[in-house]
């Protein structure tokens, strides 16, 4: 603690003991006033304030210990005085409860890491699981050809895969920095490749995809996080397609970022529900409609974007459509 701090709270602690003395001293010299007139004052004053400040340089060094104490225990529970010292038990009930808090701490991480293992665990079979009836699905539809059953199960099979993936992901989050690798991408290429890995969404949902984006693009990011982003954005403009046919995508460019625009005509968001669609379990009145939406994905978006140093925003008109853009660190072509 800093000499200015030490001493002020010195004069905090002590303003009592301070106050009484003073009140003590003035008695004594008023005594002395009346017993022997004001040519005998300064020997009782010059007396009184030596005690007071020797008092006071007294506490002011023990104060100045005690609280280096207590600083060098609050950086090591395991802290030892160099020799016995007065404030040697409030270091021990403070090095006591320190341990206590620490030991709670392992413990609660102990069971947090548990129970992460455990759901991770849980989810990977569960993806096992919906790759086994993503087959059956096909090979149902081989066999008995009717598509309306198969096109149910698979619906169903695809929302199972995109909850399981980012309930996977929010484990993942918790350790990001291991999990990032920023590289060059070209930004066509990533999005002709999400777009042809959900082909049937696109089919199922009536709805075609239009890139319109050059191929001189190229962004700096980690590949797999910004495709996970760009995959909720098409899932919610599929989601939400209704009277939309196209989903376009394309891009502008601003000195060193990129920002792509993902854009549908469908049927779009209120304007009341417009600022919070990236809170966290937040449905809105079009989730809630459509009982498909975990109010899970859009957070996730906006989550990851931070990590990545991007931005996501969010424009729309009820009924008219939708544009999120996404921006991200230009990379020069070389």
């Amino acid at each position: 603690m800093s000499f200015n701090k030490t001493l002020i709270n010195t004069f905090k602690k002590e303003k009592s003991a301070i106050f009484l003395y003073i009140i003590s001293i003035l008695s004594i010299i008023l005594y002395y006033f009346f017993l022997y007139g004001k040519h005998s004052m300064s020997y009782p004053i010059i007396l009184a304030s030596t005690f007071l400040i020797c008092y006071l340089i007294y506490k002011f060094f023990v104060y100045k210990n005690l609280y280096t104490y207590l600083d060098e225990g609050k950086v090591s529970p395991k802290y030892k005085m160099k020799n016995g010292y007065v404030f040697e038990d409030i270091l021990n009930v403070m090095r006591e409860l320190h341990g206590n808090y620490i030991s709670k701490i392992d413990l609660l991480e102990e069971r947090h890491e548990e129970k992460e293992k455990f759901l991770s665990e849980w989810i990977h079979n569960m993806k096992t699981s919906v790759a086994i009836i993503e087959l059956a699905s096909e090979k149902g539809k081989k066999l008995y050809g009717n598509e309306d059953v198969i096109k149910d199960i698979y619906e169903e099979n695809v929302k199972l895969q995109e909850n399981l993936e980012s309930a996977l992901n929010i484990f993942r989050l918790e350790e990001f920095a291991k999990d990032y690798i920023p590289e060059k991408i070209n930004l066509k290429r990533l999005i002709t490749d999400i777009v042809n890995t959900k082909k049937r969404n696109f089919i199922y949902g009536r709805v075609f995809p239009k890139i319109e984006i050059e191929d001189e693009y190229y962004i700096y990011t980690d590949k797999k996080w910004a495709g996970y982003v760009i995959s909720q954005v098409i899932n919610n403009a599929i989601k939400y397609a209704e009277n939309t046919k196209y989903i376009t995508f394309y891009c502008e460019r601003k000195e060193e970022v990129i920002t792509l625009h993902i854009k549908d005509t469908g049927i779009g968001i209120k304007k009341e529900e417009l600022s919070r669609v990236f809170e966290p379990f937040f449905t809105g009145s079009n989730g809630r409609r459509k009982e498909k939406s975990t109010g899970i994905g859009l957070y996730m978006c906006k989550t990851i974007c931070k990590m990545l140093n991007s931005n996501i925003s969010i424009e729309s008109e009820e009924g008219k459509g939708t544009i999120v853009s996404i921006t991200f660190h230009a990379c020069k072509v070389v």
